[in-house]
């Protein structure tokens, strides 16, 4: 021991090292982007994964990198097994929390083991484990039997049919080799690039395991009010065990002894407006494999009525002699009275923002009345009218992103009672009257029900009063409620954020598109969406969207311009605050489909903030939707115009060799004629002056098309010969 202490008294003093608080990884973890921290590790990964390192102590795991030319000799001296202690700014880059720039570092020790991969299956991979080695069994490639050609994403299932992504960078050990072609045992980081990615470091990260597994989860189809189809599938033929229940501890159990690759079954027998915990154990040559535990709800006995509501009035042509319930405050706002006054039973509200003093006073009333009240509010929301707090209890949840919702159920265990109100409206006097908004009520029981199972997720249980033991937001929710309903006659799906992969399943909605495709958002940063909307564009799609926040990180505004599509910046008076898509709304018998809700198409929304989204699969409603796009498409390019025109000035006209455009910046100048046909494109200087060469027009009449950040505008004008 005496002959070791000089050695580390030395090592301490070492030139650049950290004087600093050594922390744990989790308490680095728990600081704000900006901190300064230090922390000590085992690191986990090489230069095969570039210049960036992943170290781990006892608690978590965290990335360091040598960002803005910090931390000269970091990526070529620290080795996987070094004991390293890093100094330096926690920032968040495309969701990875990083030390980056690194001020201070130092390798303590070499060729230590490295921390042992914790077994999961795919669907446990969260923030919790960012940073972390992980393992994986029974993990096959969707491109299996393929090359790791290029850098890129490589999607993977594993065998409860969760899926996730690996990703290969370019110079990988892993490029131009085979994909494995059979289940594999699978070891790898938890990255994060805009969402969570597997980083394996070697092939020796991809041991070759075969297995039994699911290749289809339980899924459902055929809802009745009594019953419903429960399908699945595994990779080898297999007798089944199908159990259900109306707990997430199904004691219910039919035998499917006849061994089979896909199979199905028709649960009937079962209560309308109730939700079924659904299990399948499969068998093959005695190996036993359990499904995840599922939710799936029949379909209630209530009417299935879906009230649309717009705080600002529609364009009533588009309609097709379809109304609303009210496209306006006053009637936005007496939906909500009316709706609580009639509560008997229960409310639970879950919403972002409050300052309506006459909302809140109609929940107190009903709790006065003897009616349950229960209260999700945002910790960072503002909710004046919360202020004193109320008789009826309240939590405030999401300490680390958004509790974002706007919801409300009513009388959930009442068949012709129970209301549940979505929507992007927040319960605000700007919200609701200048600001763009729309909500829903819709009186179904199954509905009510997984709505109450969510709010309850964040409540900490089904008692009257919190449980913040118990009580869980953000990424720390599961994917827990049913997804599938029939309203009505009308096909619904249920999604929350951020446990539910909502953005795939809104991208998906996209992708139906067969004729039109609209959105309207208050902001827009998600790729996903962008390119199913370029590509619906590219296919004959008439793509057309209005986006209120154009300067956010991300924004996809310019992208989507930039490929072509009709988007516009929302400029009139009043935000944009919808969260919408309209799918198809002309089209019948292409399966229009009206995406809304609280869920802004961004990277947040998907991966932090508490969100509820629904997909309704209605013409009625989709061309309702569609009347409120087009009254506010009109109104925006009314006001895009007039403020470019007002703008823009083109000199001289009639001109002969030069046209002079003053007034436009950053944008684009197409010349066309009166068929449509364009003779020039150009770039708008930037200092505003733009020297347009016409000398090669034939003389006539033509238009300049001025497209800048807010909009298009354009301006005819005269070529004559000189």
């Amino acid at each position: 021991m005496n002959r070791i202490l000089p050695v580390f008294a030395f090592i301490l003093t070492l030139p650049g090292f950290s004087f600093s608080q050594v922390i744990a990884i989790s308490e680095a973890r728990a600081l704000p982007a900006g901190s300064t921290a230090t922390v000590r590790g085992i690191v986990t990964s090489g230069d095969e994964l570039g210049k960036i390192r992943y170290l781990q102590d006892g608690t978590a795991g965290i990335a360091a990198f040598p960002g803005n030319g910090s931390a000269p000799g970091f990526d070529t001296t620290v080795q996987p097994g070094d004991s390293i202690e890093v100094t330096g700014t926690l920032v968040l880059f495309h969701g990875l929390l990083e030390i980056s720039p690194i001020t201070n570092w130092q390798v303590i020790s070499s060729g230590n083991p490295l921390p042992a991969p914790k077994s999961v299956a795919l669907a446990d991979i969260s923030d919790a484990l960012e940073g972390q080695l992980i393992s994986v069994d029974c993990v096959h490639f969707d491109a299996s039997g393929g090359v790791f050609s290029t850098s890129g994403i490589y999607g993977i299932v594993d065998g409860e049919g969760s899926a996730a992504e690996i990703y290969i960078r370019s110079g990988h050990p892993l490029q131009n080799t085979a994909i494995p072609g059979s289940t594999i045992h699978l070891t790898a980081i938890v990255s994060e690039y805009d969402d969570f990615q597997l980083l394996p470091r070697s092939a020796s990260d991809l041991t070759p395991a075969p297995c039994f597994y699911f290749t289809l989860r339980p899924d459902q189809s055929g809802i009745e009010t009594d019953g419903f189809t429960v399908s699945w599938a595994t990779n080898q033929t297999a007798s089944a065990k199908l159990r259900y229940g109306t707990t997430p501890v199904p004691s219910g159990e039919i035998n499917l002894s006849t061994p089979a690759l896909s199979q199905s079954y028709h649960l009937s027998g079962l209560q309308p407006g109730t939700i079924y915990w659904i299990q399948v154990e499969a068998t093959q040559n005695n190996e036993v494999i359990l499904s995840e535990t599922v939710p799936f709800a029949t379909r209630s006995l209530s009417s299935g009525q879906i009230e649309v509501y717009f705080n600002h009035p529609i364009d009533e042509s588009s309609a097709n002699g379809l109304t609303p319930a009210g496209d306006s405050f006053d009637e936005s706002l007496n939906a909500i009275l009316t709706h609580i006054a009639a509560a008997q039973q229960t409310i639970d509200v879950s919403m972002y923002n409050n300052n309506r003093i006459d909302i809140t006073n109609a929940l107190k009333q009903a709790y006065a009345n003897g009616v349950r009240v229960r209260y999700v509010a945002a910790i960072d929301g503002s909710s004046p009218a919360l202020s004193p707090a109320p008789a009826f209890p309240v939590i405030y949840g999401n300490n680390s992103a958004l509790m974002h919702n706007k919801f409300m159920v009513i009388d959930a265990d009442m068949t012709d009672k129970c209301w549940v109100m979505s929507g992007s409206m927040n319960w605000t006097t700007g919200n609701m009257t200048d600001d763009f908004n729309n909500m829903l009520f819709i009186q179904d029981q199954s509905l009510a029900r997984a709505y109450e199972l969510e709010f309850e997720e964040m409540w900490g249980g089904s008692g009257d009063m919190p449980d913040a033991a118990n009580s869980r937001f953000g990424a720390a929710k599961k994917d827990n409620t049913p997804h599938r309903f029939i309203i009505g006659n009308i096909p619904v799906e249920s999604w929350f954020s951020p446990s539910d992969k909502v953005t795939g399943h809104i991208t998906n909605a996209i992708e139906t598109a067969d004729s039109e495709a609209l959105f309207a958002l208050l902001t827009f940063t998600k790729d996903e969406q962008a390119n199913a909307l370029i590509d619906a564009n590219l296919a004959g799609v008439q793509v057309r969207g209005m986006i209120e926040n154009t300067g956010d990180q991300g924004t996809e505004f310019n992208y989507l311009i930039s490929q072509g599509v009709n988007v516009q910046h929302h400029s009139v008076s009043g935000i944009l605050h919808h969260k919408y898509g309209v799918i198809d709304a002309d089209a019948p018998t292409s399966e229009p489909v009206v995406v809304t809700g609280s869920h802004n198409w961004t990277f947040s929304a998907e991966t932090a903030n508490d969100e509820n989204t629904l997909l309704i699969y209605d013409a009625d409603i989709a061309r309702l939707y569609k009347a409120e796009f087009e009254r506010r498409w009109v109104e925006n390019t009314t006001a895009v115009k007039n403020a470019i025109t007002s703008a823009v000035r083109l000199s001289p006209n009639p001109a002969s060799d030069i046209l002079l455009i003053d007034g436009a910046d950053r944008g684009s100048v197409s010349v066309r004629d009166s068929s449509g046909r364009e003779w020039l494109y150009e770039i708008l200087h930037s200092n505003g002056r733009t020297r347009l060469d016409i000398s090669t027009l034939p003389s006539g009449h033509y238009f300049a098309v001025i497209r800048m950040k807010n909009g298009v505008a354009s301006f005819p004008f005269q070529k004559i010969q000189h």
